[in-house]
């Protein structure tokens, strides 16, 4: 039998067992927990310019705004007036801020936005289900196996994004590189594939917020991060931790470990953190800047996710939930897909999209934030007539990015006249990932290794060809 605690050690103070589940739970529990490396950041520099072309290393970090179930490009972004009412569906269209290019009717502050943004319209890929097509967008490589396969998550898959920066160019300080707001996105019974470090192993990891930030008194509740938590309690998390190092000195040498031991050195330099601290603690924040987020689960994730840039995090996804909306299908909308937009999907994607913009650019955060807004794929130009839905639709679909120097009012690409299959420069989720990378100021090229030291590249896209100031 194994012994952590002697209960005839004399040379610690007494450690209950609170103390042991609640660091234990942070090396092993909900919480992933990566480890921050020193490898310098490769951005901005004249010679990464020059290397890898406009735009490389221009954002310090990333947010994406990822709208679980695939938003219609019909009824948003890429919207198709001149076509057949099946096609076109019941919204108007308005203007933006660029003469000539018109959104769909319910995103008014998103179409305030385009002279500051970019759409790219010709996204594609072949996978027509949920799981599948979120581990292409997220990973960079198509999955190898079946649509049921991919609801069980393993060390065997390719590392998300978030997981390769957070070993690659994780930055300085002691918040983690790779954050989820605030919940995988998972089906009964499954965890999909791609939203973890998969073959990096656990060190890489992201950090899951959890909970509702949309509580009142929202706070990272299985963290010791509150406020008025008293100082004692880090010095004993601190002393347990040293003290589970040194009678375990025997198994160190195994990878799960010294995995463990990082994580556990992780947790302690987070929860110590003072500007981690007031991230995470929503309840501090003024009811008014909540407001301008939308008092609901996704605009106070969206809050939450630019608090944690604040405290260094490099890159951090914020997930539209399920829970989400009075239908429970969040963007999946297979019948009632205008009702749904209307009362529950789009405004509030909106408000929150608006309010990230505007407090990023006031802060002067904007020039070295990227932001973007993705799904799996999008919703088929048809209209169902006998529900009022729109089915999954990989062949096209647009994604919008901004900041990171990325010169606003311009699209790329474009569908064809009813919004069906690229009609010019398609892309594919590979070249969405290298545009991720490129921005962060990491060779999308690069190759690494897992944790069997096999070698494998980042991905083998190219960045958009966007245009940059």
């Amino acid at each position: 039998m194994l012994t952590l605690l002697s209960p005839h050690s004399r040379r610690f103070p007494h450690l209950g067992r609170r103390d042991m589940l609640q660091v234990g739970g942070l090396a092993m529990g909900g919480v992933a927990l990566p480890q921050l490396l020193s490898r310098p950041v490769t951005a901005g520099t004249s010679e990464g310019e020059q290397k890898h072309g406009p735009g490389f290393g221009r954002a310090k970090n990333c947010i994406i705004l990822y709208l679980s179930g695939a938003n219609p490009q019909h009824d948003m972004f890429d919207p198709k007036p001149d076509a057949p009412e099946e096609i076109r569906g019941e919204f108007d269209t308005i203007a933006t801020a660029v003469p000539g290019l018109r959104f769909g009717e319910y995103n008014p502050l998103a179409a305030k936005l385009m002279d500051r943004m970019a759409l790219v319209r010709s996204m594609h890929h072949e996978h027509n289900d949920h799981g599948r097509g979120s581990y292409w967008m997220f990973t960079g490589y198509k999955y190898p196996g079946s649509v049921p396969d991919v609801n069980a998550m393993s060390r065997q898959d390719m590392p998300h994004m978030g997981s390769c920066v957070a070993k690659l160019a994780p930055g300085n300080g002691p918040m983690f590189p790779f954050v989820i707001v605030p919940h995988r996105m998972d089906v009964a019974g499954g965890r999909r594939a791609g939203q973890f470090a998969g073959m990096l192993g656990a060190r890489y990891d992201p950090m899951l917020t959890g909970g509702n930030p949309n509580d009142d008194d929202f706070r990272l509740k299985h963290l010791p991060l509150a406020p008025s938590a008293a100082p004692g309690v880090l010095q004993r998390r601190m002393t347990l931790l040293d003290q589970l190092n040194r009678q375990t000195e025997a198994l160190r040498t195994g990878p799960l470990a010294k995995s463990i031991e990082q994580n556990q050195a992780k947790a302690l330099e987070v929860v110590g953190s003072e500007d981690v601290r007031r991230a995470v603690d929503l309840a501090s924040a003024g009811e008014e800047e909540r407001q301008r987020y939308g008092r609901n689960l996704f605009g106070q994730s969206v809050l939450l996710g630019r608090r944690m840039l604040e405290a260094g995090t490099r890159l951090v996804q914020c997930n539209w939930q399920r829970t989400q909306g009075r239908n429970g299908f969040a963007w999946d909308t297979h019948w009632n897909n205008f009702k749904a937009l209307r009362e529950d999907l789009i405004p509030p994607f909106d408000r929150a999209f608006h309010a990230l913009m505007t407090d990023l650019e006031q802060t002067g955060q904007i020039d070295e934030t990227l932001v973007v807004v993705a799904a799996e794929f999008g919703r088929s130009p048809k209209v169902t007539l006998s529900n009022g839905g729109r089915e999954h639709w990989p062949d096209v679909y647009t994604v919008a990015l901004a900041g990171a120097g990325i010169r606003g009012g311009q699209v790329y690409g474009a569908s064809d006249k009813i919004g069906a299959y690229p009609a010019e420069n398609p892309v594919t989720p590979v070249d969405f990932v290298a545009t991720i990378y490129h921005f962060l100021g990491i060779d999308p090229h690069t190759e690494t290794y897992d944790q069997q030291e096999r070698p494998f590249m980042l991905t083998k896209g190219n960045p958009f060809p966007l245009e940059v100031t």
